[in-house]
């Protein structure tokens, strides 16, 4: 085994173990360490909306207290992994944050940094566009490339089927299909985080 190989062992077995003594036994410091763990989470999730450097900070501490709704929130044993909960949750804030900063000031974000008429469709459609590309790893080989190809990279459907040498209607098959799985994905997700 790879020295890189046994560190990211290593790091998941010392992050198994901090979930277990927070969840099972309440212990404040692993909790605290799980926090610390992921702020790059929150630097992302800030970074990718582009605001003016005057509105970073304020919008990093809503991140954060998102961050920590999320660490609160998490099961580990359902299965789900944290980063995809805990960026859903981030951004859900940030988003609300924006939308309120926007009502009460009439718009802060005036400076081609982000559009205030279009600031909610954006976080939205990023939020979701993230979302699916992370739910599609999950689907099986054939349903993942055709959901890829088709609404991600935008190619026709008759190209798809003779790039993957099958016939269209078994496209539409593993479309269907795909679609109807990634429903049930997110709806499980949506339901979590209620």
């Amino acid at each position: 085994m790879s020295t890189s190989s046994e560190n990211l062992q290593a790091k998941n077995e010392q992050e198994k173990l901090l979930w277990h003594q927070y969840k099972k036994n309440g212990c404040e410091k692993s909790r605290q360490e799980l926090i610390v763990a992921y702020q790059p989470l929150v630097y992302r999730e800030v970074g990718r909306l582009s605001p003016h450097p005057r509105h970073r900070w304020d919008l990093f501490q809503e991140g954060c207290v998102g961050l920590i709704e999320a660490v609160e929130a998490f099961d580990p044993e359902r299965g789900c992994r944290f980063s995809t909960f805990a960026s859903y949750r981030i951004l859900g804030r940030l988003l609300n944050y924006l939308t309120r900063e926007k009502k009460n000031t009439g718009g802060i974000f005036t400076d081609n940094h982000i559009e205030d008429s279009d600031l909610e469709n954006q976080v939205e459609k990023r939020l979701l566009v993230q979302e699916i590309k992370t739910l599609m790893e999950r689907l099986p080989a054939k349903e993942k490339l055709v959901l890829k190809r088709i609404f991600l990279e935008d190619r026709p459907a008759q190209e798809v089927a003779e790039g993957m040498s099958i016939t269209t209607s078994y496209l539409y098959r593993l479309r269907k299909k795909g679609i109807r799985r990634l429903r049930g994905i997110l709806g499980y997700i949506l339901k979590e985080n209620r």
